[in-house]
This record gives structure tokens, sequence and C-alpha cells, in this order.
């Protein structure tokens, strides 16, 4: 199997892309000029492929892959050579075909090829399977039954299941939570029950919002070694002294762009960190900063996994025909 990576024939195309047929003719051009491109695709085409790298790269040039892929491997075909045996008979000679196998491969429409195992074969296909079991096809008619019977509803969350058993030290869930996650929240003051890791995922919106008034608020910058006022905010802008070093010019820099960014309902930790970091390097009243951006990124990995965990499964529930009772119940998985 071929991996095929669109993002680079996308940037050695140097294609614009607005169409199917304009990505076409920039492949055209690479396969003229560019040898390994050739050998790629002609691979691709004779053994299979798998498609990668096609996220950011735009739709009509990805589907121009498939099918100038798709047009190569029909040409291969056409230029096979005849697979017709030549018996010689003395002076006469008789063309006889060789004997047909079915291929034990199997090809989706994208062109990918898949190796076809006995077990992946119908009944049907007698000769490879040798013989039929009475024993296994009673057995799928009764999967197929059984499956034909089963009603689905919605269970418990392994969240709920685990405060339902938080107090019992023989069924509580010491799993729940990541241990990397578990850790960085014992440093926020956690004492490890979920009912204290709700209401302290709780404080997230309340920590944000005074993180945010915190950057608003810096109207000056303080030189950590000297103790000086380097900087200060003006209605117009940033004022400076004269012959600041490079440190706390960075630091203005970064507290603008700091300012600028928080300004956004939706700003994301790691745009915000680096800033965050020039920023306490320069003035050490600051560093305070850093740590209350760690606390905030941990709470918003803390509430992505409480999300996760509190949704509720799929439960299949199988029922008797006679008399509808549930007679079996098991987790839906995938």
């Amino acid at each position: 199997m071929v991996k095929v990576s669109v993002r680079s024939l996308y940037f050695a195309a140097q294609a614009q892309a607005a169409s199917v047929e304009e990505a076409l003719e920039a492949l055209r051009r690479l396969w003229k000029e560019d040898g390994s491109v050739r050998d790629l695709m002609t691979k691709a085409a004779k053994e299979g492929y798998v498609l990668v790298d096609t996220r950011d790269v735009p739709a009509p040039f990805v589907a121009a892959v498939r099918v100038a892929l798709a047009r190569l491997r029909e040409r291969l075909k056409e230029e096979t050579p005849s697979t017709l045996l030549v018996k010689g008979t003395g002076k006469a000679k008789e063309e006889r075909k060789p004997e047909e196998r079915k291929p034990m491969v199997w090809e989706s429409p994208e062109g990918v090829k898949y190796a076809v195992e006995v077990y992946d074969l119908t009944p049907r296909e007698e000769k490879h399977w040798g013989f039929r079991d009475k024993r296994v096809e009673d057995a799928a008619k009764w999967v197929e039954k059984f499956l034909s019977g089963v009603e689905y509803e919605e269970g418990a969350s392994p969240l709920e299941e685990a405060l339902e058993h938080e107090d019992n030290p023989h069924f509580r869930r010491e799993d729940l939570i990541p241990e990397d996650l578990e850790a960085r929240l014992r440093l926020l003051g956690w004492d490890g029950t979920l009912r204290s890791f709700q209401a302290l995922v709780d404080t997230l919106p309340a920590r944000e919002k005074a993180f945010v008034e915190r950057v608003r608020s810096i109207s000056a910058l303080v030189d950590r070694e000297k103790g000086q006022v380097v900087a200060v905010k003006s209605p117009i802008g940033w004022e400076v002294r004269q012959g600041l070093s490079r440190e706390a010019m960075k630091a203005v820099m970064a507290v603008g762009l700091l300012q600028e960014l928080v300004k956004e309902p939706s700003w994301k930790v790691h745009e915000v960190r680096r800033h965050v970091e020039a920023v306490a390097e320069a003035d050490a009243h600051l560093k305070g900063l850093l740590a209350e951006l760690e606390a905030i990124a941990t709470l918003r990995q803390a509430k992505h996994h409480l999300d996760q965990v509190g949704r509720g499964r799929a439960i299949a529930v199988y029922r008797d025909p006679a008399t509808g009772e549930p007679v079996y119940r098991t987790p839906v998985i995938g």
C-alpha cells in the first residue's frame, strides 16, 4: 500500500485549485516535470494507495488526485501485455489461456486494495471454504435473530456511576481521571474526591475573568533588577525610558499584544502563554500571571474531561420475545 501525501503534491504543483480541472492540469504539468512524482503515482496506481496529509488542502485538488490515479490505473491496465500462453506443437501453434484463478483481493472505490481471507468469503464461494459447517450457519442465523431484537437505551455516564459508588471503597473508581491531570489538580488544592472535582471545575469562569481583568489593569512595567519603572501606559500607547534593555522592550511589546488577545472571549492559552512568559521575565511583580494561566489551562482540560465522562452511554438491551422482559444488557462500544 502506497501512502500519497496530497499536501506535498499540492505545494509541488503550486496550484490554485479553484476547480478539479485546474488541479488536473497542474498535476499534468507536475507529472511531466518531476520524475519522482511519476514514479510515486505509477506505483500507487499499480499497488493501491492511501491519501494522507489532506487537511488544509482544497477539496478540488484532493478530488483531482483521486481522478488522476484512477485514470492512470485504467491506462496501466490497457498497457498490460496479453496473458495468452502459446503452446508449440510442431509446425502448428495453439493458443490457450492460463487457468483463471479468482484474485484474493478486494479493491475499494478509492483504489485501495485489501487482502481477502477465507473467513471474509460468503458461503457461496464453496471452492475456497472446502466444506460448510452446519453448526456455524445455525449460529450465524441465531446471532442475526438476536441482533434484530436488540433495543437501545441511554444508560448512566461513567461519572454518574463513579459518583454513586464513591463512598464505597470496594467499588470506587481510581482510573476516571488521568494521572497527569490529577497531579496538576492536586496543586490547585483538589482533595481527590469527584464531588470537589466538579466544584473546582466550576471555578473556571471566575478564574478566567480575574485573569483577564488583571491583564487589562497592567499600566506599568518595573525592571526586576533595578526596581525602576521602565514603561508606563498612556492613552496613546506605552511610554518607555531611554536606554531600555532588550528584555524590557520585548516585555512592553508582549503586554500590548497580551491585552489585545484577552479582549477576545475565546482566547487560547497557548497563544497567551508566550506573551505572559515575556512579561513575567522582565517584571517580577507579574510572575503570578503565569501561575494563574497554568491553573486556567489545567481547569480547561479538566472541564473537557468532565464533559467526556459525563456523557450517557448507549446500552443494548435484549428482551425475551415471549415475555418482553430484558434478559441481557451490555454497553455499546464505539
